[in-house]
C-alpha cells in the first residue's frame, strides 16, 4: 500500500509515490526520498502555527504527548542495531543511541532531559505517563514490525524516519513554540537543554552523517533498496499520523488542514 492510500488528506504530505519493488536505483531512492522530507517539513509548518496561540494547558498536553516518541524511539533503535550487520551504519547509529542514553550517565539521557523541560513549563509528573492510545497502538506496532522485518526495512523505518524526520519535525516545533505567549514570559526559567540539543547544529550534523552512512549502506547492499524505501515511508506514515492525533486531542479547531 502506497502512503497517499494509506492516509487521509489531512495527514498525507504530497510527494511521489514510491515506485515498485524492480524500479528501484540509488538516485531514484534518493530523489523520492529528499521530496518525502522537503512535503513533510511543509506539512509540519502549516500544522505547527497552531502552536502559536493555544492554550497553555492544551499547550502543555502537546509536548507531553511528543516524550512517547523518543523513549520508543530508543528501544527501537536498540533492536534495528541488533539485527545490523557490521559496519559504518551501525557504529554510527550505535552513538547516536549512545548519546541518547546519557553516554553513561542516566541524568543525561534524552528523555530525563525532555522531561526536565516538560516540569520547567508546568507538567506534574503524574502526568508524564498518559499517552494517547491510538499513539501509544502506533509505536507498538512500529515496535512489532523492526522484530519482524528485514534489518533494510528497520534503516528506513527508525535510521532514516527516527533521526532525519524527527529533527525535521522538532525544527518546526520549536519555532512556533517558542513564539507562545507564555513561552516567551517564562524563557528564563525553561529548561531549553532538550531544544538545544535536537534543533542545534549537533542534531543536523547527526542528520547529514545518517544519511551518508545509508548512502554507504545502499551502494554496499543494493539489493536492500526496496525495503528501505518502504520502511522510510512507512515511517513517515506513522510520523504523520502520530502528530495528526495529538492535534486532534489538543488543538482540535486548528486540526484540519487547509
Amino acid at each position: 500500500m502506497s502512503l497517499e492510500n494509506s492516509l487521509s488528506p489531512l495527514t498525507t504530505p504530497s510527494f511521489p509515490v514510491a515506485m515498485h519493488r524492480g524500479e528501484w536505483d540509488r538516485d531514484s531512492f534518493w530523489t523520492f526520498a529528499d521530496a518525502a522530507k522537503e512535503a513533510t517539513e511543509a506539512l509540519a509548518a502549516q500544522k505547527m502555527k497552531a502552536l502559536e496561540n493555544m492554550p497553555v494547558e492544551a499547550l502543555r498536553e502537546f509536548c507531553t504527548q511528543y516524550r512517547f516518541f523518543t523513549i520508543e524511539y530508543i528501544s527501537d533503535l536498540a533492536l534495528l542495531l541488533a539485527k545490523l550487520p557490521f559496519g559504518g551504519l551501525r557504529s554510527l547509529l550505535s552513538q547516536i543511541l549512545s548519546e541518547e542514553l546519557g553516554e553513561g550517565d542516566a541524568l543525561r539521557a534524552h528523555p530525563e532531559i525532555y522531561d526536565r523541560f516538560l516540569a520547567s513549563i508546568g507538567v506534574p509528573r503524574d502526568r508524564l505517563d498518559r499517552g494517547l492510545p491510538e499513539n501509544r497502538r502506533i509505536l507498538g506496532a512500529l515496535t512489532q514490525e523492526m522484530a519482524q522485518r528485514d534489518p533494510a526495512f528497520g534503516v528506513g523505518l527508525r535510521g532514516m524516519g527516527g533521526e532525519c524526520l524527527c529533527q525535521t519535525y522538532l525544527s518546526v516545533m520549536f519555532d512556533h513554540l517558542r513564539v507562545h505567549p507564555y513561552m516567551q514570559e517564562n524563557a528564563d526559567r525553561i529548561d531549553w537543554e532538550f531544544w538545544t540539543i535536537h534543533t542545534g547544529e549537533e542534531d543536523i550534523v547527526h542528520g547529514e552523517l545518517t544519511r551518508a552512512a545509508i548512502d554507504r549502506y545502499i551502494q554496499d547492499e543494493p539489493g536492500a533498496l526496496p525495503d528501505l524505501a518502504q520502511g522510510y515511508e512507512r515511517s513517515i506514515t506513522a510520523w504523520n499520523r502520530f502528530w495528526q492525533n495529538i492535534f486532534d486531542a489538543c488543538a482540535p479547531q486548528r486540526s484540519v488542514v487547509s
